[in-house]
Formats: structure tokens, sequence, C-alpha cells
């Protein structure tokens, strides 16, 4: 575990949560939107929603039907419009229209669980209280052996034990980034991945990533080349067999 954090904090040192934000309310909505979604598309819809909406009891005034026009782009619109609505009008009532600055209120939010809050737990107030466990977190996790939960409570729970306190937030932030651009989910560029060496998952048939240049091009046409002539080799013997045998049916 020391080697990959050192090795991703070597790739990725100034890795950050991908949200475009200014407030803890601002992020709060945007991670609500990033579910079923990416940050990019996110990022294109949130400046029109917090230029209408500005903070959480604009929102909570705000007409559904406009909410959902709003963040329609991003998928699930309805539920996530609900969401939004849901959460500004609890931050009204409870909060003061504040966003609350502890896992246990963020979480008693509408549409708000563990990975959102410790997204602005961590991101805005610079508290560790947990692992923030996405998709690329949660694949990631598993292909370096880390956990074989499925589970993001559980694959947390696991990642909190093997990790210092201090590299809870800026670990999940790299490991993101690495899952965005290096550790795909369909190919994964394990030629270009500096966690390669020590990945049980780089060696697995079909993981080398396309983007594979240099040595790691030419080892693998090598390999190719040597596969290709033993299975020519395999192939003329088995048709010189067969033939002998067609000659001695003849005689």
């Amino acid at each position: 575990m020391d080697a990959i954090v050192a090795k991703l904090a070597a790739r990725w040192p100034d890795a950050r949560c991908e949200l475009n934000h200014t407030s803890a309310y601002e992020l709060l909505c945007a991670t609500i939107l990033a579910a079923q979604s990416t940050d990019r598309l996110v990022n294109t819809v949130t400046p029109a929603l917090f230029t209408h909406w500005p903070d959480a009891r604009a929102l909570a005034a705000a007409p559904p039907d406009e909410v959902e026009r709003a963040v329609h782009s991003t998928g699930f619109f309805r539920m996530k419009a609900r969401h939004l609505l849901g959460m500004a009008q609890a931050l009204v009532e409870r909060h003061g229209g504040e966003v609350p600055a502890d896992m246990e209120s963020l979480c008693a939010l509408p549409g708000v669980a563990r990975k959102t809050a410790n997204v602005v737990l961590g991101t805005v107030f610079g508290k560790d209280e947990g692992v923030v466990v996405d998709t690329h977190v949660t694949r990631l996790s598993q292909r370096l052996g880390l956990t074989r939960e499925n589970d993001p409570t559980k694959i947390e729970k696991d990642l909190m034990a093997v990790l210092p306190r201090d590299q809870w937030r800026t670990f999940a932030d790299r490991l993101i980034w690495h899952g965005r651009r290096v550790c795909f989910a369909k190919q994964p560029a394990c030629g270009l991945c500096d966690l390669a060496p020590l990945c049980p998952s780089a060696d697995t048939p079909g993981r080398e990533g396309e983007e594979m240049k240099g040595e790691d091009v030419k080892r693998e046409k090598g390999k190719g080349k040597g596969k290709g002539k033993a299975e020519a080799k395999t192939e003329t013997k088995t048709g010189k067999g067969k033939a002998n045998a067609k000659a001695k049916t003849k005689a």
C-alpha cells in the first residue's frame, strides 16, 4: 500500500475533485448531479443552475419542472431534481440554509449518501471522515487487490483500514484520476501504468491497453510472432500426420 500511495502521488500530485464549484452548496448540488453521469457533463450544466438558484433558499423555492429542465441532460433528471429540491429545503429548515460540516447531518439530507458527504467534507471542509468510493475507486481497488468487496461501504472500510487517515482524501482523488486517464474500465492501459508492477491484474490476458508504445508494443508483437510459429509447426505436424494416415488407409 505504501508503494501504491507513493506512485499515485508521483503520477498525480495535483489530483483534485473535478466538479466545478465555489461553495459547499454548489459542490453538494454538483455531486448529486454526478450520479450516473460524468463530471465533465455536470460542469456544463451547473453554471446555469447556479445562476438561477445561487443558494439553498433560492433552490428550495424553485418550480420542480424548471429544475428538471435545467438538469435534464445529466440523466435521471426527475429523481435528481427531487433530490436537489429536497436537499435545499432540508438545508433551509434544519440548518439555516447552510451546508452542515458533519457526516451525520449531511447523510440525513435527501439524495446524499456517504460518497457525496465524503466529497463535500474532504474537498470543502478539509475533513477526512472517510474515503470517497465511486465507480473508479471501486474498480481500481479491486484490480489492485485492496478489497474483494463490491459494496461501496465495505470497500470504504477496507481502504480506511490500510490507509493513514491523512491519505484518505488524496488517495481517492488520485485513484479517480488514474481510473479516468489510465486504468479504463474496458481497456486499461497497463503498458502506461506506473502501478502495473504492483497490480495483480496487470498481466491478465486481454488487459493490455491499446495505447502501449515503444518496447511494450515490440514485446507484444514478439510474443505474437513466437506463438504464430509454434502454432504453424503444430499445424504442419498435424497435417503430415493426417496425410500419412490417409496414405496408410489407401494402402
